[in-house]
């Protein structure tokens, strides 16, 4: 991690040493370019539809800076009128929902969807002009032997951005979980309007100022950085219970029980296992040589851990259930997805159920009605104690 910092403090000295070659003005030219791109990165980590949308109004009205000026992205038509839907859609779901604790888990739902959608957005807002652009100037594609490589730099920018990303999305996320938890009602749609003026802010900076915004990015992610670790366990249980039940609603039960031919489950690591840690999620999975517990991790290896399932029990909250050996030395948790499943798992992984609480949810309510009666007082309780 702290390799990763140095490359995101000295990127413009790195591509300084690459342009030594270059006259003085094309290589300040460069440089200058290369703030412009990075400026956009304080109001992403913000509001990404804002984001998008805003600068794209700016751009059509001649307020811009060379950078917004000449991506093919921020000027098309179909990207303002698509973003401003996004925003208004996400605004509403952040403040009308919000003000209800029974619907502010709707929220919370759409906090995640948007922080992975900002880093698909931030990828195509640095691709665009290598893969759109007309002009040559901007074009840094090489077609080489049938395939399509870009450019050194443009990769370092795209994960130094997205490392970014990252990190400070993963503490707003955990700063929106915290309010969720809080008993102020209102609380929630009042963050969220300020987030949504702050974001305006930090969109007109990086227009008219690049650098300034460079700097607050560069303390948003220290910032981000410093309370990463201490977050992230919180980030993962609420993800696991609280967003993954309400995502499930829409999915399938082959897809949530199965990898497509076996068995496989998402848990949630209750107690240290072997090489993984207390509250990680991990996949449940049933194998030719057994049964593992496998951790997926991005452009790392996957951690595999075996299981032996003997001696095991479930014990049904309504929030989740638990499933542990006798002397609970190694415990797992699983959702409210996996409620209406438990005869079935029981008799799979032959595991008594000692204890058992239904969840009782009439499917012919609407959406609304049954998020409203989905979780209640006590299940926000609950996570927050196990948040601990």
């Amino acid at each position: 991690m702290k390799k990763i910092l140095l490359i995101f403090i000295f990127i413009p000295v790195m591509l300084l040493a690459q342009t030594e070659n270059l006259e003085v003005q094309e290589t300040i030219s460069q440089n200058s370019a290369l703030v412009e791109q990075f400026a956009q990165l304080a109001p992403m980590g913000v509001n990404p539809y804002l984001t998008v949308f805003l600068t794209s109004v700016c751009s059509k009205v001649g307020f811009h800076n060379d950078f917004v000026a000449t991506n093919p992205f921020f000027g098309s038509w179909i990207v303002l009128i698509l973003f401003g839907l996004l925003f208004f859609f996400t605004s509403l779901v952040g403040t009308v929902f919000k003000t209800n604790k029974a619907t502010a888990t709707i929220g919370l739902v759409d906090t995640y969807l948007s922080n992975k959608a900002a880093l698909i957005v931030n990828a195509i807002i640095i691709l665009a002009p290598t893969f759109i652009s007309d002009d040559p100037a901007h074009s840094e594609i090489v077609y080489q032997a049938g395939f399509l490589s870009v450019s050194l730099k443009t990769i370092l920018i795209l994960g130094i951005s997205l490392y970014f990303l990252i990190i400070v999305m993963a503490f707003k996320f955990f700063i929106d979980i915290l309010i969720f938890l809080s008993p102020i009602p209102f609380i929630d749609a009042v963050l969220e309007i300020v987030k949504i003026v702050i974001a305006t802010g930090f969109i007109f900076i990086s227009i008219i100022s690049p650098v300034t915004s460079v700097i607050i990015a560069l303390m948003m992610f220290l910032v981000s950085l410093f309370f990463y670790k201490r977050s992230i366990r919180l980030i993962s249980k609420t993800k696991y219970l609280i967003v993954y039940p309400l995502l499930n609603l829409f999915r399938s039960k082959e897809t949530k029980l199965t990898d497509g031919k076996n068995l496989s489950i998402l848990v949630l690591t209750n107690t240290k296992i072997g090489k993984l840690k207390k509250g990680v999620i991990v996949r449940l999975q049933e194998t030719d040589k057994g049964i593992h517990l496998i951790q997926k991790r991005f452009l790392f290896s996957n951690i595999t851990q075996e299981i032996e399932l003997s001696n095991f029990h479930f014990n049904q909250n309504h929030l989740d259930t638990i499933m542990s050996n006798e002397d609970e030395q190694i415990s797992l948790v699983l959702n409210r997805s996996y409620h209406k499943y438990l005869d079935e798992l029981s008799e799979k992984y032959n595991i008594e159920i000692r204890n058992r609480k239904e969840l009782k949810i009439n499917l012919k309510m609407g959406f609304i009605k049954k998020v409203k009666g989905f979780f209640n007082k006590s299940d926000i309780a609950e996570l927050k104690s196990i948040g601990q």
